[in-house]
């Protein structure tokens, strides 16, 4: 189902004529925050909130049909209606490769967190930031940098410590991974499932299962989630 916009509605707006401005499209399924984001975009003259949509598929719809509203920024909470705000910055990335994606979100989960970023987030701010913070972090992502919410950052961090410290996080390599082991490993952190990881690599899904079981027998892991904190942590991602 859509989410309308209160007027004056931004769905469809054109671009400013010399392009100069950066191009905000936002996917939320709370009319309330695509409302509020609108109000913030409009008060920074260097951003322009050129669509905003209640499901990802009225989003990649839009940039489908109308190629003058593709992005520079995509701010998309992690769960929508119709697919996770994860699923949507891979379509987004395919159509809009030069895209940055900020999520803006509630949640604050680690599978939602690894999912994100396994997907190439530039951002994950959670929804109680100011608006001056949110313009900030726009801009930073734009220019470039990769932005976590501080709380988040920390909670992650320790928990790398904790895995590292306890001596079965499999942070500790007992067996060298094959190089097709480490790419496997490397989807994984970026939150493929097995069949995607099977399409990817051109292997059968069989295969990935039968690999994964050898690759969490070397790491002393149990879970895709300790795997690719270890990804994350040793380089693979």
């Amino acid at each position: 189902m859509s989410s309308q916009l209160s007027e004056p509605d931004i769905r469809g707006n054109g671009l400013s004529a010399n392009g100069a401005r950066v191009r905000v499209l936002a996917a939320d399924p709370h009319p309330i925050t695509l409302w509020g984001l609108q109000r913030v975009l409009q008060s920074d003259p260097a951003l322009e909130l050129v669509g905003a949509y209640g499901t990802g598929k009225e989003a990649l719809d839009a940039l489908e049909h109308c190629a003058s509203l593709h992005p520079l920024v995509l701010i998309t909470e992690v769960t929508l209606p119709d697919m996770s705000g994860v699923e949507l910055c891979r379509a987004i990335k395919r159509s809009a490769p030069d895209a940055d994606v900020l999520v803006l979100t509630a949640c604050d989960d680690n599978a939602s967190i690894l999912g994100a970023v396994g997907a190439g987030v530039s951002g994950y701010v959670l929804k109680d930031i100011t608006p001056e913070n949110l313009l900030r972090a726009i801009h930073a992502v734009r220019r470039g940098q990769t932005l976590v919410h501080p709380g988040i950052a920390r909670r992650m961090l320790d928990r790398l410590a904790r895995i590292s410290s306890d001596g079965n996080g499999g942070l500790v390599l007992g067996e060298e991974l094959t190089e097709r082991e480490a790419e496997i490993l490397a989807e994984v952190a970026k939150g493929l499932s097995n069949k995607e990881i099977a399409r990817k690599l051109y292997i059968s899904e069989s295969t990935v299962k039968s690999r994964l079981r050898t690759i969490f027998g070397k790491l002393d892991v149990r879970a895709r989630t300790q795997a690719a904190a270890y990804a994350i942590r040793r380089g693979y991602v």
